[in-house]
């Protein structure tokens, strides 16, 4: 019989399959398990090196992050994962049926492995390969298609700028006006300054001074979060423009283009049309985002192991703060 639990467990990057059985013994007041094999979105590493999985024979558990296994065929991985899983705690198989989803052991020993941790395991995904298949896994976690559908005020900031867009005469002349370049530059401009308004002004981008003493490399949360906001982005524009094609052909019938322009109008004007408001647009979803508080952005923008993690690290920094302030009745220098 198998039995298939979810609950909420707060992780770090260096926690191991030991530690999650110990949460789970407790989470669950000691139930027991023949086989237990764990899945978790907290991405895991050994030093530089992704760990997709990791297998403790004593404890007769496993743990497979799912970031390290990337974001191309997961199910198929997981399951390929799963299968040399219960090859190794079921049968004490050491061969790999699997290798290009498992990865294959450290060269070098994990940060805190040592004697106590022989019994464990772990397969990490070496090389670029590794690294795209962990940040691809991340954002991918974080969903970032669902982005501007949590943000209303956002959506109404883009929505309003191009209405407001569509109905004046004097865009219609300068988006056909314009040439395939400068249309390029323009939407990458604005996608550019959209992405960053959103990174800055609702403090998305860890810096160091910001964070404990003690904490993960902030380059890779970084990346992702620089990854998810600017593909939201990319996605809300294909999705605006398509929006504005079709109303374009809608509305505005091409007797009224010609007589404004004084010339005769095709396909290609009306997508100009919509491209140039597209891009012009962005601008007012920068505005839009600006009424979005940063709890709701991050709530939008994360998924919800990140928002554990940011959480988690806000704690540890009030805590260090409240250490370093002097106690009453003392005096500094």
């Amino acid at each position: 019989m198998v039995d298939t639990i979810t609950a909420p467990l707060v992780g770090a990057e260096e926690v191991d399959v030991s530690d999650i059985a110990d949460a789970v013994d407790r989470h669950l007041q000691g139930v027991e398990w023949d086989i237990a094999i764990f899945l978790t979105d907290l991405p895991r590493r050994a030093r530089l090196y992704p760990i997709s999985v990791e297998v403790d024979t004593e404890r007769r558990a496993a743990l497979i992050s799912l970031p390290a296994l990337g974001v191309r065929r997961l199910r198929r991985r997981v399951r390929q994962a799963l299968v040399d899983v219960v090859r190794q705690l079921f049968f004490r198989e050491g061969a790999l049926e699997h290798p290009e989803v498992m990865g294959r052991p450290p060269r070098e020993p994990g940060p805190g492995t040592g004697a106590a941790r022989d019994v464990s395991r772990r397969y990490v995904v070496p090389g670029l390969r590794g690294q795209a298949r962990l940040i691809a896994g991340m954002v991918y976690a974080n969903r970032p298609w669902r982005l501007f559908g949590s943000l209303s005020r956002a959506l109404a900031g883009v929505f309003a700028t191009a209405t407001v867009l569509f109905m004046n005469t004097a865009t219609w002349n300068l988006a056909t006006a314009l040439g395939a370049w400068q249309h390029t530059l323009i939407t990458v401009l604005s996608s550019l300054a959209l992405t960053a308004w959103i990174i800055i002004s609702h403090r998305l981008w860890e810096r160091a001074d910001d964070l404990p003493a003690r904490h993960h490399p902030r380059y890779l949360y970084n990346l992702v979060t620089l990854i998810t906001i600017a593909l939201a982005v990319v996605v809300l524009a294909t999705i605006l423009f398509g929006a504005l094609v079709a109303v374009s052909f809608l509305l505005l019938d091409s007797s009224v283009l010609t007589k404004f322009m004084g010339r005769s109008v095709g396909v290609g004007d009306y997508l100009n049309l919509a491209w140039f408001i597209t891009a012009i647009a962005m601008i007012g979803g920068a505005f839009g985002t600006s009424l979005e508080t940063d709890e709701e952005v991050r709530e939008a923008a994360y998924g919800q192991r990140q928002r554990e993690r940011q959480r988690l690290l806000e704690e540890m920094a009030a805590r260090s703060d409240h250490d370093r302030k002097p106690s009453p009745g003392t005096t500094g220098r």
